[in-house]
């Protein structure tokens, strides 16, 4: 018999410490003699990241202890290892340095390149043809200036090799390939101000030996064109290069093929076959034995895996769909991937083209919950101006407890980073457990979003911290006036960019919130342009429509100013707790010291956390269940006294 309770202080069937205490979904997976392999962040160690092989009816770790393959590249790093003969080669994340390790238990990795306490690490990891080279994406530090990104070369038979320079002279690199031969290589590029989806060309060189080195050389832009994004580069097994395009004339990033001048278009979907390149690794297609590409193609609804018939034949003869999909690995006419459910963590499918036959694959994740759980519904809501913002609702689930009749949820609003991020529907243990509290919980893909095209991924130049703002406000309404949620009990939640929009909407829409919780947050754009890494430097530029100046920045007309929540303050009028990382150089911990030192000094009721070992994105589990812990009893507590009072 279920138990009666008000919304948002139902007993969870689940712990705090089994959100967090979940696997990991996997990453990468592949296959090499057969024998299938993975990458695995454990939560139980800090977070870091180790290859895993599948020995039958368990995993096993293969990387040491005091190893993790991670990188600092861009400080969101990504993909940073690759297979060379029977070896792994990685960037191991404390040192910077590259290793090669056997792919057999018990192996212990061996370096590669020599100790540098200017390197930052290697990322986008690729085998040369000759077995003893690795080409990768450098980054290195350089005193009183930015850091410099280079695409190199890496002998790997030597225990201190030096990459060398391949590419250089732009701000930034990605994606390297090498073609079939191994004669060409391929590449993205970008220059401040802009980001990957902006503005980047598309790269080709020809690639030899010289009896002392790798060179580059006879370099041509593929793709050079203001507004114009490219992503995915990968060379066919004739040697024609395919890559995803979009810009303000195509509006989705869809897949093109350029052979000797000559471009084609593969593809023509109201979907995105690229993604936002915010981490490195993202393999969203690969090419299959049946002369097929097998793509990933994203839009509202979720990811379908889609084949193209590189001959000509009319349309996809394969559909697939999940709500999210990724690491696209290609082996002996089966594709590896990992597919992510509604209901549970991520796991590694392996699907038989010729029979279209899937097959679960290496360890199989659980539900969070045994009796069901929240299913999302794609919300699409108006928005003041006439356009429309997207997201997902969650109701509450609990089968152990009911709302007493005439009672209305209280909403968590959860907004996501970058903000040139997105939210899925695929499964995530803090939704299901917000869900088992008795909140419902909206997952906003706000304008600026990627998975709605390029015009709506675009939305937020010059206008941050106003449109996000506005879809965030108009989708609370939309929900309101549904009659889906209590309009005294709403709650928001976001990090990073999505901490920034935390406390610009509790200063812009204070009348409409009960309270919110911000991690590693922005405040005060003017701080977060003077200390920010190189990544996003220029970042803040487009996104609030005005160059920063130390000078005309801090004038009170100045967006810098106007768009800072730390001006605003005194607007909020509802509690508010901060989490940051003092490892974290993204949002330093100076920019949520500064909002804090203001919420104290306008009388704002809230609370504050430190973590002195986590930067941006807390990694150790005993990290997020405290925050998790802290979040929710101060959200509790609010209810608890809107109840009493």
């Amino acid at each position: 018999m279920s138990t009666i309770e008000n919304y948002g202080l139902w007993a969870s069937p689940i712990s705090i410490e089994s959100v967090f205490k979940q696997p990991a979904s996997p990453a990468h997976p592949f296959r090499h003699r057969g024998d299938l392999y993975w990458l695995q962040m454990l939560t139980e160690e800090g977070g870091r990241t180790a290859v895993m092989k599948w020995m039958g009816e368990e995993p096993v770790c293969l990387t040491p202890p005091e190893f993790n393959i991670r990188t600092k590249v861009h400080e969101y790093g990504g993909k940073c290892f690759c297979l060379l003969g029977d070896t792994i080669v990685f960037n191991n994340f404390i040192d910077g340095r590259l290793y090669r390790q056997n792919l057999e238990p018990d192996s212990v990795p061996v370096p590669i390149t020599a100790e540098d306490n200017s390197s930052c690490g290697y990322a986008d990891l690729i085998a040369m043809n000759c077995g003893r080279h690795v080409v990768a994406v450098f980054e290195q530090e350089v005193p009183e200036r930015e850091n410099r990104n280079q695409i190199v070369s890496v002998n790997v038979e030597s225990s201190q090799s030096v990459p060398s320079v391949l590419v250089s002279g732009c701000d930034f690199y990605a994606a390297p390939v090498i073609s079939q031969e191994g004669d060409r290589i391929a590449w993205i590029e970008w220059n401040h101000p802009n980001m990957p989806w902006d503005t980047t060309r598309l790269c080709q060189g020809g690639l030899s030996h010289n009896g002392q080195g790798y060179i580059c050389d006879e370099i041509e832009s593929i793709i050079n064109q203001e507004g114009a994004s490219v992503c995915q580069p990968g060379y066919l097994h004739d040697g024609s290069l395919v890559y995803a395009y979009d810009s303000s004339n195509s509006d989705w990033w869809n897949l093109y093929r350029y052979d000797d001048g000559s471009v084609t278009q593969l593809t023509d979907e109201s979907a995105e076959f690229g993604e936002a390149h915010w981490v490195f690794g993202q393999t969203r297609w690969v090419q299959t034995e049946l002369d097929v590409l097998v793509a990933i193609a994203t839009d509202h609804c979720g990811d379908r895996l889609l084949g193209i018939d590189l001959n000509g034949k009319s349309g996809p003869i394969l559909k697939l769909s999940e709500p999210g999909i990724c690491h696209l690995h290609h082996y002996k006419n089966k594709l590896l991937f990992v597919a992510m459910p509604e209901d549970r963590p991520g796991s590694i499918v392996e699907l038989e083209l010729s029979k279209e036959l899937l097959v679960n694959v290496g360890p199989q994740s659980s539900p969070l919950l045994k009796n069901g759980y929240a299913a999302p519904e794609p919300v699409e809501c108006p928005t003041t101006d006439g356009e429309s913002t997207w997201g997902y609702f969650y109701p509450p689930f609990n089968p152990g407890f009911v709302a007493p009749d005439d009672c209305l949820p209280p909403l968590v609003v959860m907004v996501h980073g970058g903000p040139t991020s997105r939210t899925n529907r695929s499964f995530h243990s803090l939704r299901q457990y917000f869900t088992t509290l008795g909140f419902a919980v909206f997952d906003i893909n706000h304008r600026g979003s990627t998975g709605y095209g390029h015009d709506y991924r675009q939305r937020l130049l010059g206008e941050w911290g106003e449109v996000d703002c506005m879809d965030i406000a108009d989708s609370i309404r939309y929900l309101v006036n549904q009659g889906r949620i209590d309009p005294d009990a709403i709650f928001i939640r976001g990090g990073s960019a999505g901490g920034y929009a935390v406390l610009r909407a509790l200063t812009r829409f204070p009348e409409l919130f009960a309270g919110g919780a911000c991690y590693y947050g922005i405040g005060n754009l003017i701080t977060l342009s003077e200390i920010t890494h190189k990544f996003e430097a220029r970042y803040t530029d487009r996104l609030v429509g005005e160059v920063y100046d130390p000078e005309s920045a801090r004038m009170p007309a100045s967006r810098y100013v106007t768009r800072s929540p730390i001006f605003a303050i005194e607007q909020i009028d509802s509690p508010l707790i901060l989490f940051q990382g003092l490892l974290d150089k993204i949002v330093p911990p100076e920019v949520s010291r500064e909002v804090v030192s203001l919420l104290e000094k306008n009388g704002v009721p809230h609370a504050y956390t430190e973590y002195d070992q986590e930067g941006h994105g807390f990694r150790s589990l005993e990290t997020r269940i405290d925050s998790l812990e802290k979040e929710t009893t101060f959200f509790k507590e609010i209810i608890d006294n809107s109840h009493s009072s």
